[in-house]
């Protein structure tokens, strides 16, 4: 009769009476589920104490642990209602989406491209072509993308693409496409962004800075943009300008900590030292919970180390060590560790956050040297050529790249 809350009443009155009565507690979780009630959780807990095998429960358990953030929890309950999946392809992508949140990039491709062949909307389409492309499968995922790009509404799709193009060192398909975007969606901040980027890796400052101003000019108040203009600014050495828009950029959104941040950054490369180190000092004493922040207090302190007492180097060491605790994926402040180890007679422990930060990227060239550096110090020499030879590989591999980025420069047509 369409009355749930009149439904819910009395559902809950039954269970005082009666509390594992089955009907009564799905019933009630039903109708908590549908309200995104904060009751759901422990209606299903006690339906699944009673029914552990009972799919639905666990299908509704996960999807409400997914809405809520909780994909780790959620993997378990998606698995138990797997008997679900062929008829509710809704249960089957949410399994997919949490696995991709949790890091299980290629079970989670198998199971969009299993949507994709039964269930081919656009959504499913785009977030297949994204898992390709993060699986490094770049080219099937231009396939797969191929038809948006061709709908109305592509928009997304453009930028990916685009994204994608770049990748694969493509980048006046890149450029074209994602200047298609900006047309067709001047209100979206992010392809703004993404243009800047692609302008920066290329060297072409003042292409990507024009770009910017297009969008400034739609957005005076985006925060990011200015700070993306400042970025670039930098590059050509207008550091009254891009200070300027680092100052604009926090004043719009003083919690874009990278905005504060650029300015120590500037007056540091201006050689005022002491002002930019009272500048982080002051800023991570506010937000201890930034990493970027303790970040660059601690290369800011490293470069004005203390050689007499070591105090200074000491405050750095603890600021990058609070940077990888907030932040454990943060691979400049593990290399900036490893160096602060090395600097400090503490050969150990360089070599194991050099190691960690291998592990998120092997071809990290920092972080080879510095645990050479390390094992020489603490006389561990049997590792040392074959830590060389990976150096020297990763050096070939990023002047490949480097070499790759600089064969395009984006350059502005002739004003009429």
């Amino acid at each position: 009769m369409h009355q749930p809350e009149l439904a819910l009443q009395n559902f809950q009155k039954a269970l005082l009476y009666c509390p594992a009565y089955l009907p009564a507690l799905e019933g009630a979780a039903q109708i908590e589920y549908a309200q995104g009630a904060a009751g759901t959780v422990t209606l299903l807990k006690r339906i699944l104490a009673e029914q552990p095998q009972d799919t639905t429960a666990q299908a509704m358990f996960a999807t409400f642990l997914r809405a809520q953030g909780k994909c780790s929890d959620a993997l378990s309950h998606y698995q138990a209602s797997s008997a679900l999946f062929p008829s509710r392809p809704d249960v089957l992508q949410g399994y997919g989406a949490c696995l991709a949140n949790t890091g299980d990039l290629k079970n989670a491709l198998t199971i969009y491209q299993q949507l994709l062949i039964s269930n081919p909307d656009q959504t499913i389409r785009y977030n297949t072509a994204l898992l390709q492309w993060k699986t490094n499968a770049g080219r099937e995922a231009l396939a797969t993308l191929a038809p948006l790009l061709t709908e109305s509404q592509r928009v997304p799709a453009l930028a990916l693409a685009s994204k994608i193009h770049e990748a694969e060192g493509e980048t006046p398909e890149a450029v074209t496409l994602l200047r298609e975007a900006i047309l067709k969606s001047p209100d979206d901040i992010d392809n703004y962004l993404d243009f800047a980027t692609i302008a920066f890796v290329h060297q072409s400052f003042q292409v990507g800075i024009d770009i910017l101003d297009a969008g400034l000019k739609r957005h005076p108040k985006a925060a990011q943009l200015y700070v993306a203009r400042g970025v670039l600014e930098v590059q050509l050495s207008r550091s009254d300008l891009a200070i300027a828009d680092f100052d604009e950029g926090h004043r719009l959104d003083p919690t874009l900590s990278f905005a504060v941040d650029a300015v120590g950054i500037m007056q540091s490369q201006q050689h005022q030292s002491a002002e930019s180190l009272a500048l982080f000092e002051a800023q991570a004493k506010q937000r201890e919970d930034d990493p970027l922040l303790q970040y660059l207090l601690a290369e800011q302190l490293s470069h004005a180390e203390d050689e007499k007492n070591g105090r200074q180097l000491a405050a750095a060491i603890a600021a990058a060590k609070r940077a990888v605790t907030l932040d454990p994926k943060y691979q400049a402040a593990r290399d900036l560790l490893a160096v602060l180890y090395v600097r400090s007679n503490q050969p150990a422990l360089a070599i194991q956050q050099a190691e960690l930060a291998l592990a998120l990227n092997p071809s990290d060239q920092d972080a080879l040297y510095q645990e050479i550096m390390a094992r020489r110090r603490s006389g561990e020499t049997a590792k040392i050529p074959a830590l060389t030879a990976r150096l020297m590989e990763a050096r070939s591999e990023n002047r490949r790249k480097q070499q790759n980025a600089d064969r395009y420069r984006l350059q502005e047509e002739p004003k009429r």
